[in-house]
């Protein structure tokens, strides 16, 4: 009788150096993979941002597992070393109905649908700044998936046609996380800014921040924020 293949089970993945070993695997229906660090600062990002385990790369021993739940190809990569579509490092989990004989398999032909989404974001933060104090002009960005934010900011004095522009801010966000960025204002303009208060007590600060997710996809979010000296 000819030898049936074995039937496929939970898998395990390593991250070392700059791969996944293997870096394709095969799954039934409910079973599951588990990704170790093994060395190097890496995390697991699915390309259509459904699992990212660890938030960000990190360097430490981790150990993030996933149960597959639906049959078909799933990609993901590293964000430090990777990105969508098989680029650098990344890899693959093919997952079978049950009932079917479970291989290897090859890669997709076809690569996953491309990630056209771009990150939601949600700006806050205190309303009311003394900006004097605190040298600068801060907001609270929170986005729906992993992303990049930059803020940029300015003043206007009414009266007058100068704006005062603040230092742009950036910072790497985790999907859900809030950080807190911080525009900050070089001396010559804290003392122009001086100036502006002695002629109206309150002014206000437009920021715009930019959210850029690892395909690219870009998206905008404003907010006025009212300063006090």
């Amino acid at each position: 009788m000819a030898a049936v293949p074995a039937r496929a089970a939970n898998q395990t993945v390593t991250a070392t150096s700059n791969d996944f070993t293997p870096a394709a695997v095969t799954v039934l229906q409910g079973e599951s993979v588990t990704w170790n660090n093994a060395g190097g600062e890496h995390n697991v990002h699915f390309d259509d941002n459904s699992f990212v385990a660890p938030s960000s790369p990190s360097s430490d021993a981790w150990s993030v597992p996933r149960t597959f739940t639906s049959p078909g190809t799933f990609r993901y990569y590293c964000e430090a070393h990777g990105g969508p579509n098989g680029s650098g490092m990344s890899g693959t989990v093919t997952v079978q109905a049950p009932g079917t004989v479970p291989g290897p398999g090859p890669a997709p032909s076809q690569p996953v649908a491309a990630d056209k989404t771009a990150p939601a974001l949600k700006l806050g933060g205190r309303g009311n700044q003394k900006v004097l104090r605190q040298r600068s002009v801060a907001v609270v960005v929170e986005a729906d998936e992993a992303s990049t934010v930059v803020a940029r900011g300015t003043i206007s004095v009414p009266g007058s046609s100068r704006i005062i522009r603040l230092k742009k801010a950036s910072r790497r966000v985790a999907p859900g996380a809030r950080v807190k960025l911080e525009l900050r204002l070089s001396r010559p303009k804290l003392r122009s800014l001086r100036r502006a208060f002695e002629k109206r007590p309150r002014l206000t600060a437009r920021v715009t921040v930019t959210g850029s997710d690892q395909a690219g996809n870009r998206r905008s979010a404003k907010r006025k924020v009212k300063l006090k000296a």
